[in-house]
């Protein structure tokens, strides 16, 4: 292995761009974080005078006017760099580097000194429709980017509708992408500069959502010892993102319907009404529509919510997507993925869609031997294998009825539910349940002991 093979592994996921240059100035290598600064297809050559629109060998010079050609090894100083229109404060660093065989290397690292206004965000593209961009800029594993065709379909309408000021509901399976599309489509919204509000209605309890939505006076109950701003007045001028709104109880549902159709509500404990101009954006991993047709949703307030839908496919249903992101996890890691277990890869169901990828993948680099993986487990629920369990499990069910008590009338607590649901996605552990559900483990527990999980 030479020297600067050596010196590109140690930099390649470094998050701060960095750039290789030889001892004439030969840019030999820049990382993937530094064509994303500067939105450059990998595949174009580099030079110190052409680093796209900035000539970063004139600002070393004026930096340290140097006598010999070479690049200087020990720079620091701060510049602003004209991108796209932009401009941009950076902290350029050189180092000088030798390693085996005598070869003398500079790493020049570009570290930005403020992010990016589209740093947070995925733009809502396809790479059909911006292919250099879309490479450049964003993760081929991440959601927002598709190959697939009704995939596309659906992000080109959030992009339609990003710019407008409906109200939009994200549908989709947990792991679709729901809140990263909500947060592209606020940055590309006329409310962008303005607060993103983010409020997961399933991870709060139902007796305490009223007042981180509304907000609460002093005194309003045990425990309010000061006035408290809610969620709605936080994204007053911006967009409230509603998470998983199908969990909300029918009660808090009636009180949201008033903020969401003119912006006016009340804070807790209090008779002032108070106006906010808000753009809400809700998520549901639930079918909203049969909710609403089952009397377990308001139907005036999901027409409300529902002035625009956008359904994200699950990565199942997205082969083109989940081939490309193997490859792109093959180039990215060095490593390669065995036939047998690519095979098993794309016929595997994806329960949690791009969430489970990216943790499958962070623990496929694990079991790599001589640079390949041969196989990893996947276990699957709703693999067809399992259908015998299932149907043994049923006939088990209905053998024991006559030793079982009577099933209550009443539905499952929606906060059982959640629980339960949390359990079984984490494999009965109860500290990464607690996580998932945002909660800590003995809170997780005292729940488990009310709807009798234990």
């Amino acid at each position: 292995m030479t020297g600067t093979e050596l010196a590109k592994i140690c930099i390649r996921h470094s998050r701060d761009p960095h750039l290789i240059v030889d001892h004439q100035n030969q840019v030999l290598y820049g990382n993937p974080a530094f064509f994303q600064l500067f939105r450059l297809s990998e595949d174009i050559p580099l030079s110190l005078e052409h680093l796209g629109p900035v000539n970063l060998l004139a600002e070393l010079h004026a930096a340290s006017p140097m006598t010999a050609t070479e690049v200087p090894p020990h720079l620091d100083f701060s510049t602003r760099l004209e991108l796209h229109g932009e401009t941009l404060p950076v902290r350029v660093i050189t180092q000088s580097i030798r390693m085996q065989r005598d070869e003398r290397l500079r790493l020049l690292t570009l570290q930005p000194l403020r992010r990016r206004p589209d740093e947070n965000c995925e733009p809502l593209t396809s790479r059909e429709e911006a292919p250099e961009a879309a490479s450049a800029v964003v993760d081929p594993v991440h959601p927002l980017v598709s190959r697939d065709p009704e995939c596309r379909k659906a992000l080109h309408f959030a992009r339609k509708v990003a710019s407008s000021d409906v109200r939009v509901v994200l549908l989709g399976e947990s792991g679709t992408g729901k809140t990263h599309v909500a947060r592209a489509m606020h940055a590309h919204s006329p409310r962008a500069s303005e607060p993103f509000i983010e409020v997961n209605c399933a991870a709060i309890p139902e007796e305490l959502l009223e007042s981180e939505l509304f907000g609460h006076i002093r005194g309003a109950f045990s425990g309010a010892i000061s006035d408290r701003v809610g969620r709605f007045e936080a994204a007053d001028g911006g967009t409230l993102f509603l998470d998983e709104i199908g969990e909300m109880s029918p009660k808090l549902q009636a009180k949201l319907l008033r903020a969401v159709q003119d912006g006016t509500f009340e804070r807790v404990g209090e008779n002032q009404p108070r106006s906010v101009n808000v753009r809400v954006i809700s998520a549901s991993n639930r079918d909203l529509t049969a909710m609403a047709a089952n009397n377990q949703f308001r139907t005036d307030l999901f027409y409300r919510l529902a002035v625009a839908s956008v359904y994200l496919p699950p990565l199942r249903e997205r082969p083109l997507d989940l081939a490309e992101a193997i490859s792109q996890f093959e180039q990215r890691h060095q490593v390669v993925v065995a036939d047998a277990l690519r095979n098993k890869l794309l016929n595997y169901s994806w329960p949690g869609n791009f969430r489970e990828m990216e943790n499958v993948f962070q623990c496929m680099c694990l079991r790599a031997k001589d640079g390949v993986i041969h196989d990893f487990p996947l276990s699957d629920p709703l693999a067809p294998g399992l259908a015998g369990m299932r149907e043994a499990t049923s006939n088990l069910n209905a053998a024991a009825q006559d030793y079982a008590p009577a099933p209550s009338s009443r539905m499952e607590h929606p906060e059982a539910r959640r629980l339960r649901e949390a359990l079984v996605a984490n494999s009965g552990n109860r500290t990464r349940a607690a996580r998932a559900l945002g909660i800590d483990r003995t809170t997780l527990w005292r729940k488990m002991h009310r709807y009798n999980m234990t």
